[in-house]
């Protein structure tokens, strides 16, 4: 499978000097091959769109990359969650939702070349978002995430047992779990990672959230442990409930659930979102696992903070419940010090988190993308097939730019929360006042002029996404001129480097 050349490009860019050419940090590997595997089977309500139907065993399918020629025998794994509105493409109304997606397969190279071994994986799908009821896609929808959460453990599940009766033919970490979420997936990542028992799902800031009034007043569970089986997928059903049969339509003696891989753990180490939210934020508690989330502030469909969750359909958007997204959800895990480890990270080997820090509050796991192209809620996605709707995305190179800066945020904080051993160099962020730097006017028209009493070596000049848009090098000077050429009006992070380290400024283009 190929690599885009600008892969190396970037990195080498963006990185320099700052780190070594090592293992988790920059691409080692050119290559990737790819196995479909069955990692389990679970019942589908999907079949039951149709009149008479009943829910039908499903194989769940995963399709799991390895970086060509590597030896390393215990890799860390990130299992990788498409998108999808928790229905099948082209139905769901999206510009994706399958294993093959160009996120998906771009995202699985990208970090195989790293050296994780990856499994982009899918889950059960199914639910109502075509009722007229709020409650009704309310309580099918939050069936539909429970299944997703109980799929995502089984496949946990599947690659631990792999590794104790198969021999590890994928030569993982059992250790070094990473899930991995887009869109939809970002929905499960987080619930897989916070909703630790099924308790808590009605013990959140509402407790009747995810509760249905009958007509008798009582108010009924949208989730029934006994009937949907427990949250991990590893007990099934063991009662029969006529009065959920009926609510939402499946015939009585159907099966949500058969367990999986029962005895192996479903435990991970780290989570990660592109979107998506946690449907309660009180389901996050101190000293869960880290997270890295990435947002688009102004995403209509997932709130970045906490607001209505309106799920897109080609009946159009879809008001279902409120839910957290990362704006707020970084905050509690900044809080609650789940993201401590990312403290770690030398300054100096960590130029996305410093531009991050500058446009999301200080949180240290939270890269949001503003001004997006054509203020797309998912910007590293995109389609090379008709677009199915008309304003699906066909700009590749424009969502690799985003994957560029997602992966360069995610490679340092993986290292040290995972404890891969990554060797971070020395070189560090230096105060303006030990280079007398002066950097001028603020705001430019066209130039911004540069100047210290140390030999500047490079600039490098990012904008607000951590792309890299002016890259000089060889300097060599006491001062330098940033020539804005084709820039934007805006702000931008100008990185200076000397012999002994770096400074990080803002610089401004005027209108």
């Amino acid at each position: 499978m190929r690599f885009a050349n600008l892969l190396s490009l970037f990195f080498l860019l963006a990185f320099g000097l700052q780190v070594s050419a090592q293992r988790y940090l920059t691409p080692q590997f050119t290559s990737a091959s790819s196995t479909v595997r069955i990692y389990g089977f679970n019942y589908t309500v999907l079949p039951l769109i149709q009149p008479g139907a009943h829910t039908q065993k499903q194989p769940l399918q995963t399709v799991i990359y390895t970086p060509v020629g590597d030896t390393e025998t215990e890799r860390p794994l990130v299992i990788y969650l498409h998108t999808g509105n928790f229905f099948p493409y082209p139905l769901n109304g999206s510009c994706g939702g399958t294993l093959q997606d160009s996120a998906c397969v771009e995202f699985a190279e990208r970090l195989t070349s790293l050296g994780y071994v990856v499994a982009v994986t899918t889950y059960r799908q199914g639910w109502n978002p075509f009722s007229t009821v709020e409650l009704v896609r309310r309580a099918t929808l939050i069936n539909a995430a429970y299944r997703g959460v109980q799929d995502v453990s089984t496949a946990i599940r599947f690659f631990r047992k792999t590794v104790a009766e198969e021999g590890n033919p994928y030569g993982i970490d059992p250790d070094k779990i990473v899930v991995w979420g887009q869109g939809t997936g970002g929905y499960l990542s987080l619930a897989s990672a916070y909703l630790n028992a099924f308790g808590d799902i009605y013990t959140t800031s509402d407790p009747n959230k995810f509760r249905l009034p009958l007509p008798n007043g009582t108010l009924y569970p949208m989730v029934q442990e006994s009937y949907n089986g427990d949250l991990y997928g590893t007990t099934g059903p063991t009662i029969v409930d006529a009065t959920y049969n009926a609510i939402f339509t499946i015939p009585i003696g159907d099966t949500l659930c058969i367990p999986n891989h029962v005895g192996y753990d479903s435990d991970f180490h780290l989570a990660v979102n592109m979107g998506g939210a946690l449907g309660d934020s009180t389901w996050m508690d101190k000293g869960d696992v880290p997270l890295i989330s990435y947002h688009v502030p102004s995403d209509f469909f997932a709130p970045c903070g906490t607001d209505v969750l309106n799920v897109p359909t080609q009946t159009g958007p879809q008001p279902v419940v409120e839910v957290s997204g990362s704006c707020d959800m970084q905050v509690y895990a900044q809080n609650y010090g789940n993201n401590d480890i990312f403290k770690t990270i030398p300054a100096g080997n960590d130029p996305y988190g410093a531009i991050a820090k500058t446009i999301n509050g200080g949180l240290d796991g939270f890269y949001p993308f503003y001004g997006t192209p054509d203020d797309s809620s998912s910007p590293w996605e995109w389609t090379t097939i008709p677009p199915s709707p008309a304003d699906c995305n066909t700009d590749g190179g424009s969502a690799r730019t985003y994957i560029d800066t997602i992966i360069g945020y995610f490679a340092p904080r993986a290292c040290v929360a995972l404890g891969l051993g990554c060797q971070f160099s020395s070189i560090k962020e230096l105060d303006e006042a030990s280079v007398e730097l002066n950097v001028a006017p603020v705001p430019a028209a066209d130039v911004v002029n540069i100047t210290a009493n140390e030999l500047i070596r490079e600039v490098y000049v990012y904008d607000l996404s951590g792309r890299v848009v002016k890259s000089n090098t060889a300097i060599d000077n006491y001062s330098f001129q940033v020539q804005r050429n084709n820039l934007n009006a805006g702000l931008y992070i100008a990185e200076i480097r000397f012999d002994k380290g770096f400074v990080k400024r803002k610089i401004v283009f005027s209108n």
